[in-house]
């Protein structure tokens, strides 16, 4: 059972930091297990560029079958195109706090909300030192 004084270092959202543990959704960590507290930065998704290729086959084959089908084909391989390049360009990094333990290296939350993930690093790091 927790202890009822503990010092509660951040707790916000489904994210709670005390001295023993680290309460983030539904998983629980033991500060006595986090070696180091880390930020790390994820680029942009370039998944959506995928639809670039759907796109370009549309327009090749309605260059090569110029029928009355040509316009309409040829219109929706460059909203493919276009639709993937904007969704790529308006797509927002993303933030993951990294913990080290003995297992090794795990991300355990991800964000693109810089300031909330930087507050949940610190907490958590000034919690493993105080439980050092």
């Amino acid at each position: 059972m927790a202890d009822q004084n503990e010092t509660t270092f951040l707790q916000e959202g489904p994210v709670k930091i005390t001295g023993a543990q680290a309460i983030i959704g539904t998983l629980t960590y033991p500060m006595s297990q986090i070696r180091a507290v880390h930020v790390t930065r994820r680029g942009r998704s370039m998944k959506p560029l995928l639809l670039t290729i759907p796109g370009i086959l549309l327009i090749v084959w309605s260059l090569i079958d110029q029928t009355a089908q040509f316009m309409e084909f040829f219109n929706i391989g460059i909203a493919l195109i276009v639709v993937s390049v904007v969704v790529v360009l308006i797509a927002k990094p993303t933030y993951a706090i990294r913990i080290g333990n003995s297992a090794g290296d795990t991300s355990i939350l991800r964000s693109t909300d810089l300031n909330f993930i930087q507050r949940i690093a610190a907490a958590m790091n000034k919690a493993s030192a105080r439980e050092k």
